[in-house]
């Protein structure tokens, strides 16, 4: 049984969302249904009428409503002939008031969605669907997994495809998958949903750690004020513990334990920029990781490490809600 048989796509017609539509055949077995969602924002909002002529405003809605409507109709032909059931949704927020990302959510819990995919960088209406307004804005509402697609130029999307993308059909398939891991109990359930995921893809899985240096957040400079060393056993406990959950997890799992620990000691280097590292050398097609938890003295949460690995991750990231 897939784990994601219920999915909700929301497109925007840009080049990433056209990505994102490749990437949820990678996400969905033959028979799992696929609900397109596009929202049009009230373009009264953005466009002022022209000495109180609202008919131009109107003119351009009618141009949008119609260029919607092919878009959902050629992703819908192109996933239906790869074996999906798929349902689409045209939304205006005319008509339903709010934000994008409100209306999306909405659309995903009367549909008991599973898992929704989103471009990061594309167009929303007339706001851009970007990290930073609807995708985030997004990602911190939701109550459900969330996958997102970063855009790709055409060099990056070559190197992928020898690397932990390879290409099949017409879609993009996953063949490596790193989950970051913190020791939380959020991390760990991430760890078990993309372990299911690798077994129905037959993917390679890693879980990697980073240990931060402890002493790296304290703003103090004198090591006089703190028990050094009890604080350094503190830590190597916790790295200790954290693997030996995660071989756990593992285990019951009947998958062979790959984990990889990196330690983090120099003053600036952020954690995300090792996780991007390390996803990059291993030639991962897919991070996982939840979205709140625990690292040490540094939050691993959104609006933290999550939420910098995000802005600057170069290939799909699934975050873990529950």
């Amino acid at each position: 049984m897939s784990l994601y048989k219920n999915i909700l796509l929301g497109l925007d017609g840009s080049p990433t969302s056209g990505r994102a539509l490749m990437e949820v055949a990678s996400f969905s077995a033959p028979g799992s249904t696929i609900r397109i969602v596009h929202v049009i924002e009230d373009l009264l909002t953005n466009y002022p009428s022209i000495d109180g002529d609202f008919s131009s405003v109107e003119s351009l809605r009618e141009a949008i409503l119609a260029d919607s409507k092919k878009m959902l109709f050629k992703a819908e032909t192109d996933l239906r002939s790869q074996g999906f059931e798929v349902q689409t949704s045209l939304l205006e927020l005319r008509d339903l008031g709010g934000d994008v990302a409100g209306a999306i959510k909405a659309e995903g819990d009367k549909h008991d969605i599973d898992l929704t995919v989103l471009g990061t960088h594309g167009r929303g209406g007339v706001r851009r669907l970007m990290l930073g307004s609807v995708a985030e804005h997004f990602v911190r509402i939701s109550e459900r997994p969330v996958l997102l697609v970063h855009f790709e130029p055409p060099q990056i999307q070559i190197h992928n495809r020898v690397s932990g993308l390879s290409q099949e059909e017409d879609h993009i398939a996953v063949k490596r998958i790193l989950v970051a891991i913190d020791g939380s109990e959020l991390a760990n359930s991430a760890l078990r949903q993309a372990i299911v995921l690798a077994k129905e893809k037959s993917c390679e899985i890693r879980a990697l750690y980073v240990s931060a240096d402890p002493f790296l957040d304290l703003l103090m400079l004198s090591a006089k004020y703190f028990h050094h060393d009890q604080i350094l056993k503190a830590t190597a406990k916790q790295t200790a513990n954290i693997r030996q959950a995660a071989t756990h997890i593992f285990n019951a799992a009947g998958v062979p334990c790959d984990m990889q620990i990196i330690e983090l000691n120099e003053r600036g280097t952020r954690i995300a920029d090792t996780i991007k590292n390390a996803a990059a050398q291993w030639g991962a097609g897919l991070v996982v990781m939840g979205s709140h938890g625990l690292h040490g003295a540094l939050r691993f949460a959104l609006g933290s490490v999550a939420e910098q690995y995000l802005r600057i991750s170069d290939r799909p990231v699934l975050i873990v809600k529950s």
